[in-house]
């Protein structure tokens, strides 16, 4: 493949990293990378900065003289050849891929990663940035540093990758709710990509604002996931969610108030399939956090095999409860749970939580097995309710793309799309998630380990 003329081009050759954060001092590609008085972060101050805020503790501070001289010098060979950040963002630069097309959000510093959108592999070449972007920009107050790419080593484990760059994340287009109690990442390579616009207004909003219940990115995954519900698949079909939050992040609180906001909008049934009974009390006071204290939660392993809007049940409204295994069993008599609960949905076009969702993940297993009756259920109630807001809620969904067969409402394959079935979009293996996946995790930055060597004696 020929030198493209964009400034992200295929690799091969690598562009130098970054130095490692041990490196203090060291200049990198925007600037001198250096360690912050207080809180210890390795910080990107801007070519030409000689005084700065740290974006973490706060705390004002001036760069050592020995890195003054070395920064004002580069500063205006730098102002001519860096590119503006565009956006909310400014701590990112907002750059064509040169295969796709599709305009990707890219962290300052990072020199090489995937596009989600079409996977090829791009490196950022700086002397081209101006063909695409004007050369100047407004000069950038003290308090701009840019963000610094964390680099977790991580085992690997299935079809995980070991040493994956992280960003820290914020939502980019929301501004609804506090800050996560906690630090959140996400992979370079989701930070990359832009977000759908926000339209959908949450009816809950102004009860999440003074309640304080949400977090800023909890009430992102309830704008979106809602605003993805408005729309049809080419079948008909109502599109689906993919919550992919690692844990700790509170995916549980989250489902609470995407019920809660059905609730409001009078879908007053819901199903929520996890992969344990005793989650039914972590559900109900998921609920509880969120404000919704008058919903009822009804375990289905407690329930009888009849109808249960009966007059003997009685369970008219509110969230059933249950577990994968229940949804697949049935009575001595025949009588199915699956059938039990797609006739107590009727006319549906309430949420399905599918929490921990990989639980159905061989639905299409490798060659010689075969599928599991977990996997055949999910699919089941969903072509049995094509109307239904679905939910796919797990850290580890998608770790490989074969664990996805039962994801149908996401549209990535079948009619109308690039794809005629799955096992066409296995061998594309693509992952255009844009607009209806999240996937963030808990930080480590500031956690500590050590290794301690333990001496076995033998007896």
């Amino acid at each position: 493949m020929g030198q493209p003329s964009l400034p992200l081009h295929d690799c091969p050759p690598a562009p130098q990293p970054l130095p490692p954060p041990a490196q203090v001092g060291a200049v990198a590609t925007g600037g001198c990378q250096v360690r912050c008085a207080g809180c210890k972060m390795v910080l990107t101050v801007l070519p030409g900065l000689t005084e700065f805020v740290c974006p973490t503790c706060q705390l004002p501070q001036m760069l050592p003289p020995e890195l003054m001289r070395s920064t004002q010098a580069q500063a205006q060979a730098q102002q001519q050849r860096s590119a503006p950040a565009h956006g909310i963002d400014p701590t990112k630069i907002q750059l064509p891929c040169v295969n796709c097309k599709a305009i990707l959000n890219v962290p300052h510093g990072l020199s090489r990663f995937n596009c989600p959108q079409c996977l090829i592999s791009l490196a950022v070449d700086l002397s081209k940035i101006g063909q695409v972007l004007p050369s100047v920009r407004p000069p950038l107050p003290p308090e701009e540093v840019n963000e610094v790419a964390i680099e977790v080593e991580r085992e690997e484990d299935e079809g995980g990758l070991a040493g994956e760059t992280f960003m820290d994340y914020r939502p980019s287009k929301l501004s609804i709710g506090p800050p996560h109690p906690d630090p959140i990442v996400e992979t370079s390579s989701l930070s990359a990509v832009q977000p759908p616009e926000p339209t959908y207004n949450l009816k809950i909003k102004d009860d999440l604002e003074s309640s304080k219940a949400l977090s800023c990115l909890q009430i992102e995954t309830l704008v979106y996931a809602s605003q993805r519900h408005l729309q049809h698949l080419p079948n008909g079909a109502r599109a689906g969610f993919f919550l992919g939050d690692g844990a700790g992040v509170g995916k549980g609180r989250t489902i609470a108030g995407l019920i809660w906001e059905n609730w409001q909008h009078g879908r007053r049934k819901a199903l929520w399939i996890s992969v344990g009974s005793d989650l039914k009390f972590d559900a109900r006071r998921d609920l509880d956090d969120v404000g919704a204290t008058c919903i009822e939660v009804h375990a289905l392993n407690k329930l009888p095999y009849s109808k249960l809007d009966s007059k003997s049940v009685g369970v008219k409204e509110g969230v059933v409860f249950l577990t994968y295994s229940s949804l697949i069993a049935s009575s001595e008599k025949g009588r199915s749970r699956l059938h039990q609960l797609v006739q107590w949905c009727g006319q549906f076009d309430g949420l399905i939580v599918f929490d921990e969702c990989h639980k159905a993940k061989n639905l299409v297993p490798e060659a010689g097995g075969q599928p599991t009756k977990t996997g055949e259920a999910v699919l089941d109630i969903q072509a049995r309710l094509p109307q239904a807001r679905v939910i796919y809620c797990s850290a580890t969904g998608a770790s490989e793309p074969r664990n996805m067969g039962y994801m149908v409402r996401l549209g990535l394959w079948g009619a109308g799309t690039s794809f005629a079935d799955f096992r066409e979009f296995l061998g594309a293996s693509g992952n255009l998630l844009f607009g209806m996946y999240v996937c963030r995790t808990l930080s480590y930055k500031g956690a500590e380990f050590e290794d301690v060597e333990v001496p076995l004696e033998t007896t």
